[in-house]
């Protein structure tokens, strides 16, 4: 059990080595694969890597922190979204019927990704949430576990504003 309980340590602390802020993500990017809320599938790979700054945010519907968060994230949605920039919400350890209800309640309007479980944060070594990852246009990690104040700072710097 403790190999097993070491095993698991040692992946999750490789996963944020590979993932830390400007480290250039592998040719086998770290992708995942979760529901979108109108029905079927996205990958994070369609929203990543096409051009676009893509601030993605790591949150779930009972989360306080996270819940807390969505001000400074629409802020920068409505100051910055366009041709260069966009976000991607991936609600995790979540059910999706909650999801669905916290993303009605907030008016979140920018692309939303549900019933991901896991599989992310086990992939980016995420331990707690909210977590916040900038990824470039070529999908390069541009900043990680942003928060508050640094989210719009992040992507001003990233935009050259």
């Amino acid at each position: 059990m403790v190999a097993a309980c070491g095993n698991k340590t040692a992946k999750k602390a490789e996963a944020r080595e590979q993932v830390a802020e400007a480290a250039v993500l592998p040719e086998d990017f770290l992708d995942f694969t979760a529901s979108l809320p109108g029905g079927g599938t996205a990958k994070l790979s369609d929203f990543v890597g096409h051009g676009k700054y893509i601030l993605v945010d790591f949150w779930a519907s009972w989360c306080g922190p996270c819940r807390r968060e969505i001000p400074n994230i629409k802020n920068v949605y409505e100051t910055y979204h366009g041709d260069l920039f966009d976000i991607v919400s991936v609600a995790v350890w979540d059910k999706p019927e909650d999801s669905l209800e916290a993303i009605e309640e907030e008016g979140l309007v920018w692309n939303q990704l549900i019933d991901a479980g896991r599989v992310p944060t086990d992939l980016y070594g995420i331990e707690g949430i909210p977590h916040l990852i900038l990824f470039g246009p070529d999908g390069t990690i541009v900043a990680s576990d942003i928060r508050g104040p640094e989210i719009g700072a992040a992507v001003a710097k990233a935009l050259g504003k």
